[in-house]
């Protein structure tokens, strides 16, 4: 079942996508028909979910949002992409990109159920710790173009892992999207040095951080994260960090 949470992420996720998948036909050159654009998930899921009322609610208000990216998504009216579903419906929606995957989960029987669900290009499955599966797939000679790293909510060692999965993305130059669900980020916030963009509801929040080069979405979709926040309940705040150094890292 997807939440307010979910939807938060998965609205700033469609757009980051769109953003560096375009970036990378941009890149590519004039001769070549298809673009290969490789997205790793280190927590894909079975890649479907039940629909909510909340869905439908910020469905219906799609009229007030500048980014469509979500919203041609989701309309699928049986059940509701899980992330990297989503991202491949995105690439499919842009010029000559041909959507890779690497989605890992570290319950095989997850990932049993997920292979029924491939949509669009080619996705290859895994099973592992995610953090052990990220090391892995950015070890490969041909690295991702996106990674989003979705730690599970039950792994004690999410935020620890996160904080040193985005610095080695951050050095090596590969755009990322890091979720969060947590009460107080600071730490891990200023240990990065990247900002979060965080729906609150009450004393709960949910954000995400994105670097690598990932964080040039958040030109796109700044001005629609208000309204965003406005449907789903909550209040949208730029959580920034403490400790940077310069204006260089607050983005």
């Amino acid at each position: 079942m997807i939440g307010r949470g979910g939807i938060w992420t998965h609205f700033i996720l469609a757009a980051a996508v769109a953003r560096s998948a375009r970036a990378v036909t941009d890149r590519a050159s004039a001769d070549e028909a298809e673009v290969p654009f490789c997205y790793a998930d280190t927590h894909g899921g079975r890649g479907r979910l039940r629909r909510t009322s909340v869905v439908e609610t910020v469905l219906a208000a799609e009229a007030e949002f500048g980014c469509r990216w979500f919203h041609d998504a989701v309309r699928e009216t049986d059940c509701y992409p899980g992330s990297w579903v989503l991202a491949g419906r995105v690439v499919a929606d842009l010029p000559r990109a041909v959507f890779e995957a690497d989605v890992n989960d570290h319950d095989p029987q997850v990932i049993d159920l997920a292979k029924a669900n491939r949509e669009n290009g080619w996705v290859r499955f895994w099973s592992h710790d995610w953090f052990l599966f990220l090391r892995n797939r950015i070890s490969m000679p041909s690295r991702p173009h996106f990674v989003f790293i979705d730690p599970p909510a039950d792994d004690h060692r999410g935020p620890g892992y996160a904080i040193d999965a985005a610095i080695l993305l951050d050095t090596l130059g590969i755009p990322y999207m890091v979720s969060y669900a947590v009460d107080d980020p600071q730490d891990p916030i200023d240990q990065i040095g990247r900002s979060g963009l965080e729906l609150w509801r009450g004393e709960w929040g949910f954000g995400v951080m994105l670097g690598g080069g990932a964080e040039a979405v958040v030109l796109d979709v700044l001005g629609d994260l208000k309204r965003l926040a406005d449907v789903l309940e909550g209040d949208f705040t730029m959580r920034l960090p403490k400790a940077a150094a310069s204006d260089d890292y607050i983005i």
